[in-house]
Parts: C-alpha cells; structure tokens; sequence
C-alpha cells in the first residue's frame, strides 16, 4: 500500500476485525475495568499473532481515562513499549494540518475558498482550464491534482525535496471538486501553505497553536530531538516466527503524516475534536470551524476527516507507514474516542472496539482458538485454488503439516487447524471448512465471517 494512505478496514477481502458489537446501552453504565480488560486481551491476541507492540490511549469528555502499551519497541533488544513510546501517526496527522488552515482561516489570514495560487507566490500550479484550487479542494481530497509521496530510506543518504517543492512536482490532471482522490501531495501543500500564510515554519506553527494549547509536550514531531530519538519505537511488520525488522522512512509529505507523537498525545486533539474545539479548557478552534471540519465537503471525507455515511456522528482516520499503523475514531455524540498506534500490524478494529466499549456496549469476543496437529496426507488433500468470485481467489498451499492461505491481493497466511477439516485465520475472527462431493472429493471452501460464503474449487 502507498505509504500515508489512510488504513481501510479490510485486510484481505472479507477479513475483517476480530469482534462483534451488539445490545447498545447507556454511556453511563460503562465499565472502565472491563474496558481495559478487554482491549488488554485484544491486545495480547496481536502480539501473539507477531506485532511487536501497540499503545492506545481513551478519551471521555476532556479526560483521558486509560493510557497503555503492551509488547516491545525494540524486539531483538527486548526495550518494552510503554505509554511514553513515540511511533509515526501516519495520516491520522492530516485533521492536525486541516486543523491548522481552519485556526489561520478563524483569524481572517485565509478563506477555505481561496485559490491556493493566491497564496502559493511563485511556487503557483498551474490549473485546468481556469478552474482554480482551493485550499478546501485540498483538505477534502478533490484537488484534481496528481497524487503521490516521495519516500527515502532513513539510512540511504538521500534527502526527499522540500515543501517549497512540492507545487512544482504536480499538475492538474482533472477539474478540482469533480472526484474524490486522496492526496498526499495536497497535504504538503497544505503543510506548505501553513507556512506561507503564518510566516512560520509549519513544525514551529503546530507546535504552538494546536499541540502545545492542548497540553501535548512532545517537542519535536518533525523532528525528534536526541531526547525523543531514545524513546523511538523501531518499525516492523508481523510474521508467523514474529515481528520481523523493516527499513526506518521519512517523506517529503510530512504535513500529511510523517510526524512522531504518542498515543496519548493525538487523543487529547481527538479530544479537543470530540467537545467542539477545546480540551481541558483549552480552545484550539471555535465550535463552528470544529463542525465544519467534521462535514463531510464534496464527497464523504471531511477537512481531514473520513466519515461514515451511515453513521454521521462518527470521524476518524487511519495511518500507516512502513512498519507503523495508526487509527483514530471518535463518537460525536457520545464524546468518546480512541487513538491506537503500533509499530507493525493493523490497529483499526482495537479502535472500533474501543469506542464501543466507552459508549457502554456489550461487546462479544470470541473465544480464543486452540490449534491441533492434522496429518500432512489429510492436509495435502486441501491444496487447491478456491474461486469465490473471479476477482477473489483463495490460493491453499501446504508446508510439511502447516496449511496457508492466500486471498487475491493479499498477504498469505497461516491456517490453524480446530480439526481435521476446520480451520481459522489467526488474524481474523473467520472460519474455514472444506466440505467434500458424494465421491469423497473436496471441492468446496466455506468461508464464515458472520456471514458464510462458498469458494468452488478450480484447480
């Protein structure tokens, strides 16, 4: 996946998250302990599946009300993650650089509306038949610009190009407002307009006008100081022998997610969006700009924001980079939220969870799955390719008496066995049954997911 894009919630088709929510009740009955016991023991499941650590942080109302990090910054050295960990936030950044604009445009420096070129100077874009951009255009994903991100290994010497860069590197490609096409270049723009209409740099601008307002005192999310380079966790991604070590990157995109903070830290500004624009008695916008910053403009994104368009009073954003991922999700209504980070494998449905629980839910976890041995000849007979639809294969291979399984796009994963016949996916609450003909033969996949789905064999 393109590094800084928004994190959806499929893994692999039709492998979703690990839980089921029902029987909604009172917020004010909600059980902080069993929410905690709870996501510990989410948690736990992930790292036991290879994800080297997790932190997440809660927010109710203005408060915090649970910090925690479970598993390891640094695995080979055994440095525990705690909730002082730092990890990339990904895209979950770009409502900070949305934000940004919005405090700029509430001071009379900028309108939503503007032309970006009125701003820009000579580092103008040049539109498409004469239909300009505005900065809305590119907070909300509809610039019509070309897309991209340009990454650099940290240790290849390399250096990306600078924000003042970035207006030349991209071009008109449709009519601004028509489609919705996220954009990471927009938000360098965007981070580069902050710096523009402000006259500071764009760490110094939201370091002192949305971060430090807020009570957040990690100094450098741009760039870490000595001091936080200590606290770093290491990026991985997870794999059936364990977290397995990838390459440390850096972007030119920064504004769009390139930037280091904690758990706690980003759900304290959730905060601040869940309770209209302050937190703790700290103001960072007025009601009206934070209501506008959660409508959704051309399309269902918001000014940094996804919504969901059968639940409006739901915002978030995912975030992952090499071997980072990060979710934010918040409940306007009830004004609870979570904020999970990781330093490899998916956080999302943590953060579904979550929310759920703080909103007082009932929230059902399936029993943990015990894995028993089948023999290899029995194994071997499931071997096959299983067409659930011509777009989506499931590819079963065999190694000594390990079954796996590989959808279309997806990343191959190991299949425990419950019994000869049953199987699950460790990182799924999903099911697997091969059934066979009158003949004894295999010839059917069934795929349960709350929902069953038959896979005919083909090969």
């Amino acid at each position: 996946m393109h590094p800084l894009l928004p994190r959806t919630l499929l893994v692999v088709p039709l492998v979703l998250g690990l839980h089921a929510v029902a029987l909604s009740q009172d917020a004010a009955d909600h059980d902080l302990e069993h929410t905690q016991r709870v996501l510990t023991e989410l948690i736990h499941r992930k790292l036991d599946r290879g994800v080297a650590s997790i932190s997440i942080a809660l927010v109710r109302g203005e408060e915090i009300v649970w910090t925690a990090a479970l598993g390891h910054a640094n695995v080979r050295m055994q440095v525990a993650a705690t909730p002082e960990t730092l990890y990339v936030t990904g895209s979950t950044f770009k409502a900070v650089t949305a934000t940004a604009l919005l405090q700029l445009a509430e001071r009379g420096r900028v309108d939503l509306d503007d032309p970006i070129n009125d701003h820009l100077g000579e580092h103008s874009v040049e539109d498409l038949e004469g239909k300009p951009v505005t900065l809305r255009h590119l907070l909300s994903h509809t610039s019509g610009l070309s897309t991209g991100a340009n990454t650099e290994e940290v240790w290849s010497r390399r250096l990306p190009m600078s924000l003042a860069e970035l207006p030349r590197v991209v071009r008109a490609v449709r009519a601004p407002g028509e489609s919705y096409e996220y954009n990471n270049y927009g938000y360098g723009i965007a981070g580069y307009l902050v710096e523009r209409v402000s006259g500071q740099d764009f760490e110094d601008y939201v370091v002192k006008h949305v971060l430090a307002p807020l009570g957040i005192e990690t100094p450098g999310p741009v760039r870490p100081t000595p001091e936080m380079v200590e606290r770093l966790a290491l990026p991985y991604v997870p794999s059936p022998e364990g977290p397995r070590p990838v390459a440390q990157t850096f972007f030119d995109v920064y504004p769009a997610g390139d930037i280091y903070l904690t758990a706690e830290d980003m759900a304290r500004f959730l905060g601040a969006h869940l309770s209209g624009g302050a937190f703790q008695g700290r103001r960072i916008l007025s009601a009206e700009s934070t209501a506008e910053a959660h409508r959704p403009q051309f399309f269902d994104y918001a000014l940094g924001w996804g919504t969901d368009p059968d639940a409006r009073h739901l915002i978030s954003h995912g975030g992952g980079v090499n071997g980072f991922r990060a979710h934010m999700l918040g409940d306007l209504e009830a004004k609870v939220g979570a904020y999970v980070m990781s330093n490899s494998g998916e956080v999302d449905d943590l953060a579904r969870v979550a929310v759920a629980l703080l909103r007082g839910e009932d929230v059902w976890v399936p029993p943990k799955r015990v894995a028993v041995s089948v023999e290899a000849e029995i194994l071997e007979a499931y071997v096959g390719r299983y067409e659930l639809r011509p777009e989506l294969v499931f590819t079963i291979t065999r190694e000594e008496a390990r079954l796996f399984l590989q959808a279309t796009g997806g990343q191959r994963r190991e299949l425990p066995a419950a019994s000869p016949t049953e199987f699950f996916l460790t990182s799924a609450d999903a099911d697997l049954r091969f059934l066979h003909n009158e003949e004894g033969v295999v010839d059917r996949l069934l795929f349960v997911q709350g929902a069953e789905y038959t896979a005919k064999r083909v090969e």
